[in-house]
């Protein structure tokens, strides 16, 4: 689902079945348009560029889908098992599937909790489904008007729930929002963004939280109310709705 006035993800969505994971062999990064939806609605390809602009911070495609994440299958055939995987992989470099991230960020903070939840699903050989969005804000500030398109208002925040099903009748649901505005410090020196608040020092320890997934409604407008009933923080006061996250021990699901 794609935000048509910003050309990225509105939200993504994506099952994973830990019981039939099939690893899809070499990594092929082949970006390309989304012959699914006009390409008006997508970011040009210069966007991620490096040195096509003269900023100081570069982002990078940061899949939304994780790349592993849909490379499963239920066929008993080996090498058409590992077809369907490699389908997978492929369909998630369409650009409709990426948003910018920086990519120290995409590396550690967003990739060490796509791990924690890919290995969730393939060490208990549970299904799950992952839903996740960059987080829009009316004040989200402009990068990149030296490149084709721009300029471009960047989102500093991304947000995923993890549905975990944990047998036949029960459901579970954790939600998340991690920012990247640690490292784009370089943008407001150059004054490229202004009026952002960026993290104290003790914060920027503590990088990953855990939210709630009413708190993701009223950040997104969407509407998760058929799993907000399973959420592990929905208990949480209303005036705490987050919880910092120092250690993967930490995660509540």
């Amino acid at each position: 689902m794609i935000r048509a006035d910003r050309k990225f993800p509105l939200l993504t969505a994506v099952n994973i079945d830990g019981n039939k994971l099939v690893h899809p062999g070499p990594r092929k990064d082949t970006w390309r348009r989304d012959a699914r939806i006009a390409a008006e609605y997508q970011p040009d390809g210069e966007f991620y560029e490096r040195n096509k602009g003269k900023d100081p911070v570069q982002f990078s495609r940061g899949h939304q889908v994780r790349l592993l994440d849909p490379c499963w299958s239920s066929v008993a055939d080996k090498e058409q098992a590992l077809v369907e995987s490699q389908m997978g992989a492929e369909d998630t470099f369409h650009y409709t599937n990426a948003a910018p991230q920086v990519q120290t960020y995409n590396d550690i903070d967003w990739g060490n909790l796509e791990d924690y939840l890919l290995d969730k699903a393939q060490s208990t050989d549970k299904r799950l489904a992952i839903f996740t969005g960059p987080i829009f804000r009316e004040n989200d500030l402009l990068y990149g008007k030296d490149r084709k398109g721009g300029p471009w208002k960047i989102p500093l925040s991304f947000w995923k729930i993890a549905v975990l099903q944990n047998s036949p009748t029960k459901v579970a649901a954790a939600a998340f929002i991690v920012g990247q505005t640690q490292y784009v410090q370089a943008l407001y020196e150059a004054k490229v963004f202004s009026g952002l608040k960026p993290y104290t020092v003790d914060q920027m320890c503590k990088r990953r939280i855990q939210t709630t997934i009413a708190a993701i409604e009223e950040e997104t407008g969407l509407n998760f109310s058929a799993v907000r009933p399973f959420d592990a923080q929905g208990s949480l006061e209303s005036t705490r709705q987050t919880r910092w996250i120092s250690d993967i021990n930490d995660v509540v699901i």
